[in-house]
């Protein structure tokens, strides 16, 4: 079994270090799609839009160079409490990359969830 995420997550690192202007990212799945929301709401990408191959589909990125490292995680619960942690522990400063959690309430940013008062799991950060 393979993590799509952190194959995602990789091939955005790997074309961002190789200065690439687009990446194409397959497979194409709903929860890489809102990751994908969630990173170009923070700026981190641009636009991106899904295409179907016939197979499984496939994202087509475009890339604006603000990608130093990204990552995906195994899938650990994560409660309020241990945010403060796992931020310090992934994160190279406070406030510094984005951690993007799968919560009862949906995909969203370790800080959205820290308003909401709720936890997760985390797939995967990015700064």
């Amino acid at each position: 079994m393979t993590n799509t995420i952190a194959d995602s997550m990789n091939m955005l690192k790997n074309a961002e270090m190789a200065r690439k202007k687009e990446v194409v990212i397959s497979p194409a799945s709903n929860l890489l799609q809102r990751v994908l929301r969630i990173l170009q709401s923070n700026a981190y990408i641009g636009e991106f839009e899904r295409y179907d191959d016939g197979r499984q589909g496939k994202f087509k990125i475009a890339l604006l160079g603000k990608i130093n490292e990204a990552k995906g995680l195994i899938r650990n619960s994560y409660y309020l409490p241990q945010f403060e942690a796992l931020e310090r522990r992934l994160l190279p400063a406070p406030g510094l990359g984005i951690i993007i959690l799968s919560t009862n309430q949906g995909v969203m940013s370790m800080k959205e969830a820290e308003e909401r008062h709720i936890g997760g799991q985390a797939l995967c950060y990015v700064y």
